[in-house]
């Protein structure tokens, strides 16, 4: 691959990252106003900010409980 190609591919995944980051900020964004609104704290409050992002398919930012 030359140079400029593999700068080209590293540019495209900069900004397929930052797409993706939006995504994730918005959903979580709607998520929590939501939440809020519904006033969930503790695990009500884990269990819906889950059920959101496996909703949107961001299971990457599940929280566990340990």
């Amino acid at each position: 691959m030359s140079t400029l190609n593999e700068l080209r591919s590293i540019e495209q995944h900069i900004i397929d990252i930052g797409k993706q980051m939006q995504q994730e900020t918005k959903v979580c964004g709607a998520e929590l106003e939501e939440r809020l609104r519904l006033g969930l704290t503790g695990k009500a409050a884990i269990d819906h900010y889950n059920t959101w992002m496996k909703r949107y398919h961001m299971e990457h930012l599940i929280i566990t409980e340990e």
